[in-house]
């Protein structure tokens, strides 16, 4: 509770100097709700690149019970199915305190529609609060969570591996677990809600690319500066792709807002990202 508490200071903190210009009403009656889809392409190497044309779709830190906001859940889940996505995983944060409002997210959630299958990752809130009952909301709704694990997908006869782990912060993440079984020449998708744990997912090289929200992308930004705040274990990688060697992590800015309802320079994020040899 003390992390949380910390972070909502800090983002309280960096909207002070917004609502003195007049643009905090700019960021919470309009910029939270405009839904941007953010299309990005994912270079694969050239063994890999049967996967050519695979999509997967994203969207992350939808804090529901800050807003309780069903029908702009809704417009983010029409506008994802609307990609036609090959997969979809989410990865984490649905609450940030009150796990009662996971059956009224997960109602929206349930209509996300891909053909490989709707993948559930946990974030740190979900883990610091109530593991056990957002896996069970999120199952009911038809999602498979993975914590510390994966499975094979495959699409045009070619095979790679979708996995996650736990948050970092609030759980235990275990890479060689999640991906036990996943043979050498099999590339991984690796799910992580806070993106800095590239830095260990990188070591293996069998992980082509990591997902990631937990930033928000700041979710108040200043133009020219960036993001006036960021989390633990999100300030290295905070929005968008980031390749090393041939390794790529993406970061979502993500769908809701924590501490204040507020985005600024910072739009909410659905997310569709193409595989391209």
């Amino acid at each position: 509770m003390i992390k949380v508490m910390t972070r909502r200071s800090l983002l309280r903190a960096g909207t002070l100097g917004l609502a003195g210009t007049g643009s905090y009403g700019w960021g919470a009656l309009v910029e939270r709700h405009r839904i941007t889809v953010e299309r990005t392409n994912c270079p694969l190497p050239r063994q890999h690149a049967g996967l050519d044309g695979v999509t997967i779709g994203v969207m992350a830190d939808f804090h529901f019970d800050e807003t309780l906001e069903v029908d702009f859940v809704e417009r983010c889940v029409a506008t994802m199915n609307a990609q036609k996505p090959d997969v979809i995983i989410l990865m984490g944060d649905y609450i940030s305190e009150d796990v009662s409002a996971m059956p009224l997210l997960c109602g929206a959630l349930k209509r996300l529609s891909a053909p490989l299958g709707i993948y559930a990752a946990l974030g740190n809130h979900d883990q610091w609060h109530d593991t056990v009952r957002v896996t069970a909301a999120l199952q009911k709704a038809g999602l498979r969570v993975l914590r510390n694990e994966g499975l094979i997908l495959s699409k045009g006869g070619a095979d790679f591996a979708l996995a996650a782990t736990e948050s970092v912060w609030a759980g235990n993440p275990d890479l060689p677990r999640a991906l036990k079984g996943v043979e050498r020449d099999v590339p991984v998708i690796l799910g992580a809600h806070e993106p800095d744990f590239f830095d260990t997912a990188k070591k293996d090289p069998r992980v082509l690319l990591q997902l990631s929200g937990h930033t928000h992308g700041g979710q108040i930004c200043a133009p020219f500066f960036g993001a006036l705040r960021l989390p633990s274990y999100g300030k290295k990688y905070v929005s968008g792709l980031y390749s090393k060697q041939g390794q790529h992590v993406y970061v979502t800015r993500g769908i809701g807002t924590i501490a204040i309802p507020a985005r600024f320079a910072c739009p909410p994020e659905v997310t569709i990202l193409r595989l391209t040899a």
